[in-house]
């Protein structure tokens, strides 16, 4: 018996030393490595995030973190609660001024009424002095802060626009290749968001050491305090506030002016309904991953504004599907980054533009028509005609007001791709729940029958 073990022994060291069966065992190893990858590649889904500048892009995703993970972390949640101060305080600002040169009389402009006071402390005060920048994103808030309200910044924002829509998606992958940092701001520039309000000349009857003068004095609740007052008292603060359409204002500040006082908090941590309303504007391509039943979710958020999109090009490669979000309630506003420019215009030509591209010949597009809330509010007080003299509906009719620009945005499909349609309210998280179900489902149900798994 010992010698059988002894032959067999001999015949094992063999077979671990010939080289031939070494190398089969390794290729073996690899083809089997390579096959999982595969499998593993069939289930992933990338799914691409596209849309202007302020359509919901971002709250999609945030409603996808709610729905598939674990939803906000403690430092989001802080953060936003910092950023949407200073954009409530703005905000209010932002009103007062409009109101003038639209012409608009202000209940806080006579003297001799209690609320001039509290104009005069919205006026003075210094957001950053009244909050963490560095819990706010740092350099990053710091640069989206000047950006959105320095007026400097507003002519730096038209030179830097690429001035058409699109970035030539399919001209070739080098002339795409730009800084991605050609959009940020100098250390001089963030100087000047950091010295307070930009008042036009002519504009505020305010004199600008006038504004300066007791700021260090203002607290939190002096500000909540004026903004409540400001917002619930003044009739042309709320008269300026329907005509936001004809300059740019923070989509929620009416939310955030409601819920001032939570935001005075500095300890205040948002709850899942804020994070929804506040706005961090992407810049460049985010990845978020989730695993949804047996399948992988890559989903890309690229930001939408004209000096992001050169950006794109480098996500477009191995999507499964595009998702076209559509901020349709903007049919009456003006770019951020060019005032000339009306969004709706922009969103039509800039779908145009992915939707015929040759990246995306046999990739289904899913069209996300976001906002029906603020559409059904707005078409009310501000007709469609008066901005698409085609339209041949009735001025406050929601439904015939949808379906026009549900319309013209199908007509733009000059490929044999599916579109598939859907009315959405991102800040809604029950009726998103319904809508990113359907979506994810027949996601995945395609991309298994695409791999040949179905």
């Amino acid at each position: 018996m010992g010698c059988v073990a002894s032959t067999e022994s001999a015949s094992y060291n063999e077979d671990e030393q010939d080289p031939f069966l070494q190398s089969k065992k390794a290729n073996a190893a690899i083809e089997k490595r390579l096959q999982l990858e595969k499998q593993r590649e069939k289930n992933e889904v990338k799914l691409l995030l596209l849309g202007a500048g302020e359509s919901g892009k971002s709250t999609v995703l945030k409603q996808m973190k709610l729905l598939h993970q674990n939803g906000f972390t403690h430092q989001e949640r802080k953060q936003y609660a910092q950023v949407i101060w200073a954009d409530a305080i703005q905000s209010m600002r932002i009103l007062i001024i409009q109101a003038r040169k639209l012409g608009i009389p202000l209940d806080c402009d006579k003297p001799n009424l209690p609320l001039a006071t509290f104009k005069q402390i919205i006026l003075r005060a210094k957001v950053l002095d009244h909050i963490d920048t560095s819990v706010a994103g740092g350099n990053s808030f710091l640069n989206d802060y000047v950006l959105k309200y320095s007026e400097r910044s507003e002519t730096k924002r038209r030179i830097q626009s690429t001035g058409s829509t699109a970035a030539n998606w399919d001209l070739t992958t080098e002339n795409n290749k730009e800084n991605v940092n050609s959009g940020e701001l100098n250390i001089e520039e963030l100087s000047e968001g950091l010295k307070g309000p930009s008042i036009r000349p002519g504009v505020s009857a305010i004199n600008s050491s006038v504004l300066d003068r007791g700021s260090e004095n203002i607290t939190r609740e002096n500000i909540a305090e004026a903004i409540t007052e400001l917002w619930n008292n003044d009739i042309g603060i709320k008269q300026c506030f329907l005509r936001s359409n004809e300059f740019q204002l923070e989509g929620s500040a009416s939310y955030y002016f409601e819920n001032i006082h939570n935001f005075a908090n500095p300890n205040y941590s948002c709850s899942n309904d804020d994070i929804l309303k506040g706005r961090i504007k992407t810049t460049g391509i985010t990845e978020t991953n989730f695993n949804i039943g047996s399948s992988k979710f890559k989903v890309l958020d690229a930001g939408g504004q004209r000096s992001e999109r050169r950006k794109w090009i480098h996500c477009f490669q191995d999507i499964t599907t595009v998702l076209f979000v559509l901020a349709v309630s903007e049919y009456d506003q003006m770019l951020f980054e060019d005032e000339r420019v009306n969004r709706m215009h922009e969103a039509i030509m800039l779908f145009d533009s992915l939707c015929n591209s040759k990246w995306f010949i046999n990739i289904p597009f899913i069209l996300f028509l976001n906002k029906v809330d603020l559409f059904e509010q707005k078409i009310r007080i501000s007709p469609i005609k008066k901005y698409f003299p085609e339209y041949q509906g009735k001025s406050d009719d929601v439904s015939q007001g949808l379906k026009y620009f549900e319309d013209i945005f199908m007509s733009l499909n000059r490929t044999n791709k599916p579109i598939y349609v859907h009315r959405t309210c991102a800040t809604d998280t029950q009726s998103m729940k319904f809508v990113l179900t359907a979506v994810t489902d027949m996601i995945i149900q395609k991309n298994l029958k695409n791999s040949g798994l179905l």
